[in-house]
């Protein structure tokens, strides 16, 4: 028993530093000009499949398309509508709403669960109301209403 305790162990170490070699690659080929604390959703798709096919569905995913040309340029806008920055990075890697946008950033995250810690944390689990009127509030010209105990539960519709 306890051997097979041992192997689970190891095989999932082993698959961890598989994901890890990955992930090096998938981030410096993206990251040129991101900040250096961000992994982007790519990176949250390879542990969380089912959390992130449930956020391709949602307006996060598609946020940066709801904007203009000129709405694109550094301002009052562009930054609701991309991570971890104010504005789009030249390689779009921050286009969008993605995980960290809501979650914090997740390179202490990623960086845990590699070195095969069961529970890697460094992440806010459920973002608040105050992380999601940063955004959803009359900042947006746009805004018409948002409740945050009501739409909450909409962002991660799993199985859907």
């Amino acid at each position: 028993m306890k051997n097979d305790a041992l192997a689970t162990r190891l095989g999932r170490v082993s698959a961890v530093g598989v994901f890890a070699l990955c992930l090096t690659g998938v981030v410096a080929a993206q990251a040129a000009n991101a900040p250096e604390t961000y992994v982007w959703a790519v990176a949250c798709k390879t542990c969380h499949p089912a959390h992130y096919a449930a956020w391709e569905k949602t307006k996060h995913a598609n946020a940066i398309t709801r904007l203009s040309g000129a709405e694109r340029e550094p301002g009052a806008c562009i930054g609701c509508h991309v991570t971890g920055a104010d504005e789009l990075a030249p390689d779009k890697v921050n286009a969008n709403i993605q995980c960290e946008g809501c979650h914090g950033p997740g390179r202490a995250h990623v960086q845990a669960a590699t070195g095969g810690a069961a529970r890697p944390g460094a992440i806010t689990k459920t973002p608040s109301e105050a992380t999601c009127t940063r955004c959803h509030s009359d900042k947006s010209p746009h805004f018409k209403f948002f409740s945050y105990p009501a739409l909450a539960p909409l962002v991660h519709q799993l199985g859907r």
